[in-house]
């Protein structure tokens, strides 16, 4: 199992799945060209960034397909994930540190960190692959999670402590007015990495359930300057401490849902050591990138298949739409009754992050958008076909589901079931061989 981003990078080289660039780059144009080089579905290698001793990778997990790859080529990486996460095992702590360490009183992390500023009108540079941890002062348990961050100039940095535990442990600080103890990661493997996006219980550590999913614990450092442990295999560590006084407005910046979100105020964190491995790879996320849906819909598509298999057998398959941040949902099913595929699209409107499904049938590719469209067109009649519900619960991430009032979602049948509909012309095959040669010698796909 992959204990670190150096080793799943050199696992993808193997893999012939990294796209090299070679040539020096402006830390500015990075975000454009994450944007324009992801659709190549390979992993993007910065290895000169000017003005900057580090190389830097994005477009991290350019499919569902790696976690097959990661968790040992198993056939299902969405049950294994599942099973995964319901184990955990402990951290194995090491005495090794092979870390050079920079006090930052008085320089600039950006100095030392190529931090992006993504869109046009984000607010700042921000950091969006910080793995942000802290010790519970009550129950001695490290919090751990992904929370954006705003660089606010020297060694100063704005942190959205919107989720648990992290939130929790904010609060215990700030109603005992003392200064909350920080260490940061950037740069691990995948598996950690989308761990610290999970839901836990307040006693669990993440880094404990990424160890049920490696079958292994993780190997754990301890900071430089507090009691809080780190995994050991990360690229850059920043510790210091979030300073509650300290608070502003954090934005805007342009988020997955491919609109600026701002908060009103979120607290300060003051770096006071920056640690880095030899050779050091920064980790960067574009949130509207391949890489940030990857990661969610995984997720999603694990929980979701594991609900609706059990209660609608007649599902083939499952798609997200990519760049819709998880929200629409194409639907594959075997020969069922019509009524059947209405109660599956009711089920599936009900989970909070869905906003569209589309039912197709077997002979339709979901993966190509304009074989779903022929679908819709031709065998969808929308005044029996075409499902609205109001006043749904959304993705908070949504746009529209700002104002508490709920989302309008949709769901489409655009299935021959029990309708009379022709048979569908398939053009007639040849010698697979000669003419994937054929293809080959003009530059074509096989």
């Amino acid at each position: 199992m992959i204990d670190s981003l150096k080793a799943y990078i050199s696992m993808m080289e193997n893999e012939n799945q990294i796209l090299a660039i070679k040539e020096k780059v402006f830390r500015e144009d990075i975000p454009e060209l994450i944007e324009k080089l992801s659709d190549a579905r390979k992993l993007l290698l910065f290895e000169k960034v000017d003005g900057y001793s580090c190389k830097l990778v994005a477009n991290l997990v350019p499919s569902h397909d790696v976690f097959r790859k990661i968790f040992g080529g198993v056939d299902n990486p969405y049950e294994f994930f599942l099973k995964g996460i319901k184990k955990v095992e402990k951290k194995v702590y090491s005495s090794e540190r092979k870390l050079k360490s920079i006090g930052m009183q008085g320089k600039n992390l950006i100095d030392f960190l190529p931090i992006l500023k993504h869109y046009e009108k984000d607010s700042a540079p921000y950091i969006t692959t910080g793995i942000v941890a802290s010790l519970d002062p009550e129950s001695g348990i490290v919090g751990r999670g992904i929370h954006r961050m705003e660089y606010r100039g020297k060694n100063h940095m704005g942190v959205a402590l919107l989720n648990p535990p992290l939130t929790n442990i904010y609060e215990k600080y700030r109603a005992k007015q003392e200064r909350m103890p920080i260490s940061i990661i950037i740069g691990v493997d995948p598996v950690i990495f989308i761990s610290m996006a999970l839901k836990v219980t307040p006693e669990t550590d993440k880094l404990e359930v990424a160890g049920g999913l490696k079958g292994k614990g993780v190997e754990v450092i301890s900071s430089f300057d507090s009691a809080i442990d780190v995994p050991a295999g990360g690229e850059y560590y920043l510790e210091g401490y979030i300073d509650p006084r300290k608070g502003k407005q954090d934005g805007p910046l342009g988020e997955i849902s491919g609109y600026y979100l701002t908060l009103k105020e979120t607290p300060t964190i003051v770096v006071e050591r920056l640690s880095h491995r030899d050779s050091p790879i920064y980790h960067a996320l574009l949130p509207t990138s391949l890489e940030a849906d990857m990661y969610l819909t995984f997720v999603s598509r694990a929980h979701i298949e594991e609900n609706a298999k059990k209660l609608f057998p007649f599902i083939a398959m499952i798609t997200f739409i990519q760049k819709t941040f998880g929200s629409s949902l194409v639907v594959n099913v075997k020969t069922i009754e019509r009524h059947k595929i209405r109660n599956l699209i009711l089920f599936l409107l009900s989970f909070p992050m869905i906003k569209k499904v589309v039912i197709i049938d077997e002979d339709v590719d979901p993966e190509d958008l304009k074989d779903v469209e022929w679908a819709l067109i031709t065998r969808c009649q929308a005044d029996e076909d075409v499902i609205i519900m109001k006043h749904l619960q959304g993705q908070p991430i949504d746009p529209q589901a700002e104002g508490g009032h709920g989302v309008t979602k949709i769901g489409i049948n655009a299935t021959i079931q029990g309708k009379s509909i022709a048979e569908r012309a398939k053009v007639v095959k040849g010698n697979r061989k000669s003419i994937e040669k054929i293809i080959r010698s003009v530059g074509g796909g096989g």
